[in-house]
């Protein structure tokens, strides 16, 4: 088994990575709030894998939920492929010790400048990483009964439907490969292995689906428009997409926000035309 998740590793350096590394299009999972989430590329999360641990370090492995695993860092694009994984780190470990962690190394996807990814309030709000308003409902449950009625809820439960991507390409490797329930006993780094492996397998999958029923193809980005996005501060940034976001489905919203404010529509900068 070892030496069969090394040669899947292996594999997983060449399918594991950005379709386009230049980022030359704009996904048409985003376009319905276009211009306002052209920027994302993806999302990013984390997830607890459980493995087995031996004595000498189950200690030292055990996340809050009381249980050994590794903290599995992963980036999707919006066709659900992994496009970078990070195994191998403590479920004792924070999300953004995982980050920091994961960014060292040469093939982490960095998100260009101008350009993001949609991440929950366990990472901080900074240039690459688009975060949700805390203090303020997020998850798309908590939307079911009664949708959004602020800005910051609107914003919020659409950031969140474009970060969703990422906890369904989890739940899709997690029920194709009953492994990741909880991986076999060897030594941690075979273990560690075996999940990157799990994903590769997954994105070679989703690319033959993907021969086979094309995806639809998104519009080339605008260059101008991502330069301008990225010389503004990112709460700037996040405040500015609440604000348009808030108007372009106002029949989604439960409570009128638009009366919450005297001023114009935001007027969105002829560099997104």
């Amino acid at each position: 088994m070892a030496h069969v998740a090394e040669v899947m590793v292996r594999f997983g350096v060449k399918v594991i990575c950005p379709k386009d590394p230049t980022y030359s299009t704009v996904s048409p999972k985003v376009a319905k709030w276009s211009p306002f989430f052209d920027g994302c590329i993806g999302a990013i999360d984390g997830t607890h894998i459980e493995i087995v641990a031996d004595k000498e370090s189950k200690e030292d492995m055990l996340n809050r939920k009381g249980f050994p695993s590794f903290n599995v860092l992963a980036i999707v694009d919006h066709a659900m492929r992994f496009t970078f994984v990070g195994s191998g780190m403590s479920g004792a470990c924070h999300d953004m010790y995982v980050l920091r962690e994961c960014q060292t190394r040469p093939r982490f996807s960095k998100p260009p400048p101008g350009m993001y990814y949609a991440a929950d309030s366990g990472y901080q709000l900074a240039p690459g990483y688009l975060t949700p308003y805390k203090n303020t409902r997020y998850h798309l449950k908590q939307f079911v009964e009664v949708g959004p009625s602020t800005w910051e809820e609107k914003y919020n439960h659409d950031h969140a439907s474009i970060r969703n991507v990422v906890e369904r390409t989890f739940g899709v490797a997690k029920n194709r490969w009953q492994i990741l329930d909880g991986v076999s006993f060897y030594k941690r780094e075979t273990q560690s292995s075996i999940i990157v492996a799990c994903c590769a397998l997954h994105n070679y999958l989703v690319e033959r689906k993907a021969a086979k029923k094309p995806e639809e193809q998104g519009r080339p980005v605008n260059r101008a428009f991502v330069e301008w996005l990225a010389e503004m501060p990112v709460h700037e940034m996040r405040d500015w997409i609440k604000t348009g976001v808030a108007f372009i489905d106002p029949k989604d919203i439960h409570v009128d926000i638009l009366r919450a404010t005297t001023s114009n529509p935001p007027v969105v900068s002829k560099l997104a035309n």
